[in-house]
C-alpha cells in the first residue's frame, strides 16, 4: 500500500523481531556468564581447597626463611604439579606467595617459578597491598579475561605465612562464545523468514484487499460515468474481520450513493419531462430559451391538436390522452438526436431544430404536408382529432420571438384550413 501503512507495519515488525532478537542473545549471554562465573568460582574454591588441605603453612614458611628445599617441600610442589596438570583445562597456575612491604616472594608455584623468587608487585596488587600485608581477607581479580583469587594461609600459631594464588584459564563462557554467535545467527536467519513469511500473509490477506478498496473507492468518487470497474475484493463482504466489515460499510455506501444518483436522475426527469408523453416540458423550453436565441440557424415547428377540449367533453379524457399520445409518438417519428420536443401546453407542441440545414427542413415539411390531415383519434371515435403544423425558419441573425409568433401564426392557419376541411366545430 502507498502509505505506508504497509511500510509502518514492516518496519515494525522487522524492528520488534529485530530487538527481541538482539535482547534474546544479551540474555543468554548473560545466564552463560553468570553460570560461568559460578562455576569458576566453584572450581577456584575447590582449587584453594586442595592447596590448603596439602600446603603445610609452618613448613612453608620455614623453607621461605631458610630458602632450603627439603623432602616435604618438593612433595607438597609435586602434588600441586600434578593436580594442576590434571585440571589444566581450568587451572592455569597454582602458587603461594609470601608478600612484603616491597614486594612479594614465591614459596610454591606451578609456573617454573623456584622457592623464593621475587614477585614484583602490579596495578593490581599495588592496590590491595594493605589486604596482602594484613592477610585476613580472600580477593578476587579479573583481568586480562582470567579469575586470579587470593586465599591467605596462616600458620599454627596465627601468623601469615602466604597467599595461596590460583589463576584460572578463559572464563567458562568463551569456550561457548562460537555456540552462542551460531545461535545468534541462525535466530536472525529464522526471524528474517518469518518477516518474509509475516509480509507475505500481511499482503496476501490484508494490504493488498484494502489496496483494492481504496482504488476502487478512489476509482467511484472520481468516475463520471456509470461504468465503473471495481475491484471483487470491494464487494467482499464475506469476510467476518474488520476488512469484510469495511467492505461492507462501503457497499452500503456505494448502493446508498446509487440509489440517491438514480433518485436524483429520476427527479431531474420528471423536472423536466411532460408525465404523459415524456417530452420535454416548458419549464425545461424556459432554460434553453437563450441557446435557442443564439443559434447559426433555427427551425421552429408549433403544432396543436384540433377538437381536443370537444373530445374530451364528449368521449371523456381517456380518450383525450390517447390523442394526446398518439400526437406526441406522431412528431417523435422524425426527430434527430439534435433536435428538442416541448409540450408548451393541453394540446401543443414546439418542435426547436437547432442543427438544420434548408434541406432537411423541406424534407420534414414535405412529410407533415403528405400525411396531413393526420387523424389522431381511434377510427370509432365519433370525435375525428387532427394535427395541425406551422413553421418558420431563420439563418445567422433572426429575432426568436417573431420567429416563434410567425410559426404559431402558421399555425392557426393551418388549423383553421384544416377545420373547414374535415368540417370540424369552431371549438
Amino acid at each position: 500500500m502507498s502509505g505506508s501503512i504497509k511500510r509502518k507495519i514492516g518496519v515494525s515488525s522487522a524492528f520488534i523481531l529485530l530487538l527481541f532478537v538482539v535482547i534474546s542473545a544479551v540474555v543468554c549471554y548473560s545466564c552463560v556468564r553468570l553460570t560461568g562465573s559460578r562455576y569458576q568460582d566453584s572450581i577456584a574454591d575447590s582449587v584453594l581447597d586442595m592447596a590448603e588441605f596439602t600446603i603445610n603453612a609452618d613448613i612453608a614458611k620455614e623453607s621461605f626463611s631458610t630458602r632450603s628445599v627439603s623432602d616435604e617441600y618438593t612433595s607438597v610442589q609435586n602434588k600441586l604439579l600434578e593436580y594442576q596438570k590434571r585440571n589444566s583445562k581450568v587451572v592455569k597456575r597454582i602458587s603461594l606467595v609470601s608478600f612484603s612491604n616491597t614486594s612479594g616472594g614465591y614459596i610454591y608455584d606451578t609456573d617454573g617459578h623456584k622457592l623464593g623468587m621475587q614477585l614484583e608487585y602490579d596495578e593490581y596488587t599495588s592496590s590491595v597491598k594493605a589486604e596482602l600485608l594484613n592477610g585476613r581477607n580472600t580477593l578476587r581479580h579479573f583481568g586480562n579475561g582470567t579469575l586470579t583469587v587470593y586465599r591467605p594461609l596462616r600458620t599454627v600459631n596465627d601468623s601469615l605465612c602466604g597467599y595461596i594464588i590460583v589463576e584460572l584459564t578463559a572464563p567458562y563462557e568463551y569456550d561457548y562464545l562460537s555456540f552462542i554467535l551460531l545461535v545468534f545467527g541462525c535466530m536472525l536467519a529464522v526471524c528474517l523468514i518469518f518477516i518474509i513469511l509475516l509480509g507475505f500473509s500481511l499482503n496476501r490477506n490484508i494490504f493488498r484487499p484494502l489496496r483494492e478498496i481504496v482504488d476502487s473507492a478512489v476509482a467511484i468518487s472520481q468516475s463520471k460515468d456509470d461504468n465503473i470497474k471495481v475491484s471483487p475484493a470491494f464487494f467482499n463482504s464475506k469476510r467476518s474481520d474488520e476488512i469484510g466489515m469495511l467492505s461492507k460499510a462501503l457497499q452500503d455506501i456505494f448502493f446508498s450513493i446509487q440509489s440517491s444518483t438514480e433518485t436524483l436522475d429520476r427527479i431531474r426527469f420528471d423536472a423536466n419531462h411532460d408525465g404523459m408523453t415524456h417530452m420535454l416540458n416548458k419549464r425545461s423550453y424556459n432554460t434553453m430559451l437563450e441557446k435557442f436565441k443564439n443559434c447559426d440557424m433555427i427551425c421552429l415547428i408549433y403544432f396543436d391538436v384540433n377538437n381536443l377540449k370537444l373530445m374530451n367533453d364528449t368521449l371523456g379524457h381517456e380518450s383525450g390522452d390517447y390523442v394526446i399520445k398518439a400526437a406526441a409518438e406522431y412528431i417523435q417519428g422524425f426527430l434527430t438526436e439534435n433536435d428538442y420536443c416541448f409540450r408548451m401546453g393541453g394540446d401543443e407542441f414546439l418542435v426547436v431544430m437547432t442543427e438544420c440545414t434548408y434541406r432537411s427542413v423541406d424534407k420534414i415539411i414535405d412529410k407533415l404536408e403528405n400525411d396531413c390531415p393526420y387523424i389522431l383519434s381511434r377510427e370509432t371515435d365519433s370525435i375525428k382529432c387532427a394535427l395541425s403544423f406551422g413553421y418558420a425558419c431563420e439563418k445567422a441573425d433572426y429575432s426568436y420571438e417573431e420567429l416563434l409568433a410567425e410559426a404559431e401564426e402558421n399555425m392557426y392557419r393551418k388549423k383553421a384550413a384544416l377545420k373547414k376541411q374535415l368540417q370540424m366545430p369552431d371549438r
